[in-house]
């Protein structure tokens, strides 16, 4: 297989829209000169630099100075990792460890959501909220409690959901949970923007200006785990610009590269930043890091990435695809079996449901989601059934809008073609 633009071509030669960008990954597209001779030229210049002991690399330096600019106002700080799953275990560690700094070492309790994905690392795999990710791993790590998710198609707190009012919707669960447990047993709440892996679904404008306030009323710090909607994929540089969110840490990973070459990492807020840097504060040394944190090969490519959003105007490009997107998609949602389809900026999920008035799901063994992805994939679009039958469409930023188009009118194929058979089955 190899990539060419936004397509992939198959062993067979078989041409694929690449619906997902790799993984919500390849924003730039496939096999991008810019960012392979960024790669070279530091291959050729200094391959490998650790960052332990004071150590690091110009390309590093330089990136996280970049991401610190690019970064909401108040986050200054840059701490590396390979990538989300690293990036969102060093937040939570990092969380935890401006706690005990401030003598407060019971406050360790991270608070994630339901339907969240935030990795598959040790602590992390607990803070994914996602039941399959757990089985046969044994015990789940402590003190990761879970909040509900603002999911206003199935919200825990009644359907149909009005989210002016709703209290999951306004936050007002989640303080609930902080007050249930005590604020001075609480360390973080960990948030996507986006829940991307969970089913696209989109929280309602303000949810995380929201949470920003309950976190500041309970001292409790935030993390925006922006390892899908960071470097543009919603149309702004971070996720959290929309509702003009300040976080305490911001992860970051995928896009950042455009997935050429793994990399990830945490924007730490200024107070948390200046903790890191004052050894003389107990506990002392940060002892945390990984091998290929900063890796100079990758923060290369990231600062040739940056450079290619600003300097083509990616941004924009998302903002204007994303319409295109809206009204290509519209149609579907006349489909009998399309539930509902959610948005955010060049992110989509389309719920499969087998009854839409009742929202019933199918049941897992008709695998309606696969199936239809299946059936795109026959037709040359690379598509992805998610969690309880989502698809999903996440493009590279560089698609047309004739591929795009494209790719609507393949899942909608695709969706119809498999309908008959899934009607049969389930009766």
């Amino acid at each position: 297989m190899r990539g060419e633009g936004c397509e992939l071509v198959a062993e067979d030669g078989q041409r694929l829209i690449d619906g997902l960008a790799g993984l919500w990954t390849v924003n730039l597209g496939h096999s991008r000169e810019d960012l392979v001779r960024a790669a070279h030229a530091q291959l050729q210049t200094l391959p490998y630099a650790a960052t332990f002991g004071g150590v690091s690399s110009p390309p590093a330096i330089e990136l996280a100075e970049r991401i610190a600019g690019l970064a909401p106002p108040g986050l200054s700080g840059v701490f590396f990792a390979s990538g989300g799953s690293e990036a969102n275990e060093t937040a939570i560690k990092l969380a935890r460890r401006h706690w005990v700094r401030q003598g407060k070492p019971g406050k360790s309790v991270i608070l994630a959501h339901d339907r969240g994905y935030h990795g598959l690392a040790g602590v992390t795999t607990t803070a994914t909220r996602l039941g399959p990710y757990h089985t046969e791993f044994g015990v789940a790590a402590p003190d990761v409690l879970e909040v509900p998710a603002p999911y206003a198609y199935r919200c825990p707190a009644g359907v149909p959901c009005d989210p002016g009012s709703c209290p999951v919707c306004q936050g007002r669960a989640l303080e609930e949970k902080v007050e249930e447990l005590g604020a001075e047993r609480v360390a973080a709440v960990i948030v996507e923007p986006v829940f991307g892996s969970g089913g696209v679904i989109v929280p309602p404008p303000g949810y995380l200006a929201r949470l920003r306030e309950i976190c500041d009323r309970h001292e409790v710090l935030l993390i925006a785990d922006e390892v899908i909607t960071g470097f543009g994929r919603t149309g702004t540089w971070f996720g959290c610009d929309h509702d003009g969110v300040v976080p305490d840490l911001l992860t970051f990973a995928k896009g950042v590269t455009s997935g050429y070459v793994p990399l990830g990492g945490v924007v730490v807020a200024d107070e948390l930043w200046d903790e890191l840097r004052d050894p003389a504060r107990r506990p002392g040394y940060l002892m945390h890091g990984f091998t290929h944190s900063g890796h100079p090969v990758a923060c290369a490519v990231a600062l040739a990435n940056i450079d290619a959003i600003e300097s083509e105007g990616l941004l924009e490009r998302v903002q204007s695809a994303a319409g295109t997107l809206a009204a290509s998609i519209a149609p579907l949602r006349d489909h009998r079996e399309v539930g509902e389809i959610r948005q955010a900026g060049l992110m989509v999920g389309i719920e499969l449901v087998c009854d839409r008035e009742t929202r019933q799901r199918w049941p897992v063994e008709a695998e309606r989601g696969r199936r239809a992805a299946a059936a795109a994939r026959e037709a040359g679009l690379l598509t992805r059934g998610l969690l309880d039958d989502v698809l999903c469409l996440a493009p590279p930023f560089t698609i047309s809008d004739e591929q795009l188009r494209r790719s609507v009118e393949i899942l909608g194929d695709a969706i119809a073609a498999t309908e008959d058979l899934h009607s049969r089955e389930a009766s």
